[in-house]
């Protein structure tokens, strides 16, 4: 695909359906993150093309209106303004948060955008906090920034059959409300300050893997079986175990049963989440289940159903599963991932903070079933 042919508005939205083409069980996921990194590499080329006609545009501007016998500055004329979606800002902001020493340049960036995260950063920080082989990567994300509250239909008549014309019953629907209010997730690194000498490159990566990495992994844990105080109200609290246990010796019949036990509007999108335990060692073990089982590069697929792999699952030393459309979860981000730097006052060392504001609560209980072995 040539790129360099499309609009941006075009580029756009083919980036938006990658991210909607990664969810898919059967995606190609090595051709089509290779393809969203050309689409951000012509983007940013294309930034970075117009920012210097910009520029001359300015500087023509400015000399028509200057008198023939202006003399210039040179300090004016090789200062350059850097946009937060260059690789210059971002690496003037990395060097701002580790203490490194600043050009000018730099400097006149920072000021200028208010040391906003870099958009490569807040990108590469999406990019890894949403993991399609995840709980996050399957429930339903929003980022709305204020408190949100989902409509849920607790009551729902069926919709009748009658004669043309025929006066209307009023249906008795009853609607109630699933309000997420934001809870702070929060990780603190420190480090010594020979992190100043280490590469621009390396410090970025370095906090991005580091503090997305146990954020996302909080995150995901909650939405199987957090709380709901100060936390995301996980699968668990809101979901009861069925009164039929999974027997000690796992069956073809037994997994079946737990799939039958979810309604049939749930079944297209739903999931299986077990623990590692349960899944290599009581079901892959099972001859007569092999057929059912599909590994692609570590992504099972049971009965064509994603599994996701939790040490969470095994509730009160019981190992549990549960099945669902995670679609009926809902997740929304109030404040994306912010990183901050800290010296502390004792010793040399520096502490990057990050933090994300979430909440989440599954909105109809139907959505997923759970089992827990005797």
């Amino acid at each position: 695909m040539n790129f360099k042919d499309m609009t941006v508005d075009q580029l756009m939205e083919r980036k938006a359906e990658i991210r909607t083409l990664l969810e898919a069980p059967d995606a190609d996921l090595d051709a089509l993150e290779a393809e969203a990194k050309s689409i951000n590499e012509e983007l940013e080329a294309r930034r970075a093309a117009e920012a210097e006609r910009n520029e001359q545009r300015e500087a023509v501007a400015e000399g028509a209106g200057e008198a023939a016998q202006t003399i210039p500055d040179p300090e004016k004329e090789k200062r350059t303004m850097f946009g937060i979606e260059s690789i210059e800002y971002r690496n003037a902001w990395v060097k701002n948060l580790c203490k490194q020493p600043l050009t000018e340049e730099e400097r006149n960036a920072l000021t200028s955008a208010g040391a906003v995260i870099p958009t490569m950063t807040v990108n590469a920080v999406w990019d890894k906090l949403i993991k399609p082989s995840e709980l996050l990567g399957k429930v339903d994300v929003s980022q709305f920034p204020n408190y949100v509250r989902f409509p849920v239909v607790s009551t729902n008549n069926a919709a009748t059959a009658q004669a043309v014309g025929a006066t209307i019953s009023e249906s008795s629907d009853v609607i109630t409300y699933v309000d997420l209010v934001p809870c702070e997730y929060v990780k603190l690194l420190t480090v010594g300050a020979d992190i100043e000498h280490m590469a621009v490159d390396a410090v970025h990566d370095w906090i991005v893997d580091n503090l997305v990495g146990q954020i996302r992994y909080a995150i995901n844990k909650d939405i199987l079986v957090g709380s709901g105080s100060n936390a995301l109200k996980g699968i668990k609290e809101s979901v009861n175990a069925s009164g039929t246990a999974i027997p000690s010796t796992v069956t073809k019949a037994s997994i079946l049963k737990i799939m039958a036990a979810l309604g049939g509007n749930y079944q297209q999108g739903a999931i299986w989440v077990m623990t590692p335990e349960m899944f290599y060692e009581k079901i892959m073990s099972l001859t007569d289940l092999q057929d059912y089982v599909i590994n692609d590069g570590f992504q099972f697929r049971l009965f064509g159903h994603d599994v996701v792999l939790m040490s969470e699952a095994k509730i009160s030393n019981k190992e549990t599963i549960f099945y669902g459309d995670p679609k009926a979860y809902k997740v929304n981000i109030f404040k994306a991932i912010e990183v901050k730097p800290f010296e502390t006052a004792t010793t040399t060392n520096i502490q990057f903070r990050g933090a994300c504001l979430a909440d989440g609560e599954l909105l109809d209980t139907s959505a997923f079933v759970r089992f827990a072995q005797t």
